[in-house]
C-alpha cells in the first residue's frame, strides 16, 4: 500500500472518529435521564461508563507492552477506543490508530492486536460502543414464535459463524467462504450471528447482501454486536432474507432422530457487560424444556458453551443442559474468532466455527493441550494480513442417528473431519 493511500485510510479514521464523537457525547448524556430511576442513578451509571471506558484504555496500554501476556476476564476491546471518541482523554496517551504507530502481533489466543481494519485497535469498533450507548434503553421488540421445521433424515447444514464483515477486500474470506458454501449446496445454510461493526440496518443489507443461501433457505442468530444497535437491523434482516424463521431469533429442525436446536443467546444477556455472556430468558427455557425427549440434539448458539480453552462450561450451558434435562450431543458456537474442537466430554462435543471471516492467527495457548482436539494452525497466504490463519466453516451431515463434520477452510481444503 502506497505512502499516499495510508495517509488517506488515516485522514478518513480521524473524520470518522470526529462524526462519532458528537454521537456518542450526546448518548452518554442522554442516559443521565433515559434510565427508569431518578436522575442520581443516571450519574452513577454514566460514572459507571466513563470509568469502564478508562479501564478499557488502559488495558489496550498494557496489551502493548513488550512481552504482555493476555490477562483474564478482559474488557471487551469495543471500548479501548472510547475516551477519544469521547474527547475525554484528559491528557492519557491516546491509542495507534494506524499500522504505521504499531506492529501487529499474535496474541496467545489468536486475536490480532494491531490497528488494520478488524484487528483489536481498529478505530472503527468505536462505532460498536456508539450505538451501545444509544441503544442502552432501546431494542427491538422480541419475538416469540419460534418454528419448529420437520426436515428429512438426511440432512445436509452449512455453520459459519462471525461472517458478517462484507467484502472488505478483495481477498476477503468472508466472500471466498460464501463462494464455497454455495457449492456445497447443503439443505440449510445458518450464521452463527456477528455482523460488524453493530448490526445496525445499513450493515445488515450490506454485509449479508451475499449470504450463501441453502437449497431449503437459511436462518441466522442474534449476537453481541446486532445488540449493538438494539437489535433493530438484524430483525429487519430477519424480515427481509430470513422467512424461515418467521421474524422470531430461535428455531428448530426436528426429524426422526435428531432436534437441531438454534438459540438466541444475545438479547437477554446483560446491556452493561456488551452482551457478552450468552443468557436464555425464562421464554426460551420453557420451549427447550418441552421439545422432544427421544431424539438426538445439536444446539446452535452465537455464545459459547465451553470458556475458550475448554477448561469449565459456561452459565449458558448449565441452562441449556437443565431445561433440556440432558446435556446436548453437539454444540456449534461462534463468538470466539477461532475455529477450535474440544475434547469430548462425555458425551458432548463442542465446536467453536467463530472463524468465518475475521483475521485472526495461531492461538499458542492451545498447543499441547489435551482439551483440545483441533485448532487452525495454517497461514491463509494474506499479503495485507501475513500473520492470518484459514477462516472456515463446517459442514455436518445427517443421516439416521448418525452425524459427521467436516471442518474446511477458506481455500476448500479439509481442516478436521470425524
Amino acid at each position: 500500500m502506497s505512502l499516499s493511500e495510508l495517509k488517506s485510510i488515516a485522514a478518513g479514521l480521524e473524520s470518522r472518529l470526529l462524526g462519532l464523537q458528537q454521537r456518542a457525547k450526546t448518548a452518554l448524556d442522554k442516559l443521565k435521564t433515559d434510565v427508569n430511576t431518578d436522575l442520581s442513578e443516571g450519574l452513577a451509571q454514566q460514572a459507571a461508563i466513563l470509568d469502564l471506558l478508562k479501564r478499557a484504555h488502559q488495558q489496550a496500554q498494557r496489551a502493548m507492552l513488550p512481552n504482555a501476556k493476555r490477562e483474564k476476564n478482559e474488557l471487551p476491546w469495543e471500548l479501548v477506543h472510547g475516551l477519544s471518541a469521547l474527547g475525554l482523554l484528559n491528557g492519557a496517551k491516546p491509542l495507534p490508530k494506524t499500522p504505521e504507530e504499531f506492529a501487529t502481533i499474535v496474541r496467545s489466543d489468536g486475536t490480532l492486536l494491531g490497528c488494520r481494519q478488524w484487528e483489536l485497535l481498529d478505530p472503527r469498533w468505536a462505532e460498536a460502543l456508539v450505538e451501545w450507548l444509544e441503544h442502552w434503553t432501546c431494542r427491538a421488540p422480541f419475538v416469540s414464535n419460534p418454528v419448529v421445521l420437520r426436515v428429512p433424515n438426511q440432512l445436509r447444514l452449512a455453520i459459519v459463524g462471525d461472517w458478517g464483515t462484507g467484502p472488505f477486500e478483495v481477498n476477503a474470506a468472508s466472500s471466498k467462504i460464501a463462494n464455497l458454501v454455495a457449492k456445497a449446496k447443503s439443505d440449510f445454510s445458518i450464521h452463527l450471528g456477528d455482523v460488524y461493526y453493530a448490526g445496525t440496518n445499513e450493515q445488515e443489507q450490506n454485509n449479508m447482501r451475499d449470504w450463501p443461501q441453502g437449497m431449503r433457505g437459511s436462518f441466522t442468530l442474534n449476537s453481541n454486536h446486532e445488540m449493538y444497535n438494539g437489535a433493530f437491523g438484524y430483525f429487519a434482516e430477519l424480515a427481509r432474507n430470513f422467512p424461515l424463521q418467521n421474524g422470531c431469533s430461535y428455531f428448530a429442525l426436528e426429524n426422526d432422530d435428531w432436534l437441531v436446536i438454534g438459540l438466541d443467546t444475545a438479547y437477554f444477556s446483560p446491556c452493561a457487560s456488551m452482551y457478552m455472556d450468552g443468557v436464555l430468558d425464562a421464554g426460551q427455557l420453557a420451549w427447550l424444556a418441552q421439545l422432544p425427549k427421544d431424539k438426538r440434539l445439536l444446539v446452535l448458539s452465537h455464545h459459547e458453551a465451553y470458556s475458550a480453552l475448554g477448561d469449565g462450561k459456561t452459565a449458558l450451558y448449565q441452562q441449556v443442559e437443565q431445561a433440556l434435562g440432558r446435556e446436548p450431543d453437539y454444540w456449534y458456537w461462534g463468538h470466539l474468532h477461532n475455529g477450535i474442537c474440544y475434547q469430548t466430554i462425555g458425551n458432548f462435543r463442542g465446536r467453536c466455527v467463530g472463524h468465518g471471516a475475521i483475521p485472526y492467527g495461531v492461538a499458542s495457548e492451545f498447543q499441547d493441550d489435551e482439551r483440545v482436539v483441533w485448532y487452525e494452525t495454517e497461514l491463509a497466504g494474506d499479503p495485507n494480513y501475513p500473520e492470518r490463519v484459514l477462516n472456515g466453516y463446517a459442514l455436518i451431515s445427517l443421516d439416521g442417528a448418525g452425524l459427521s463434520e467436516t471442518l474446511l477452510g477458506e481455500d476448500g481444503s479439509v481442516r478436521w473431519k470425524s
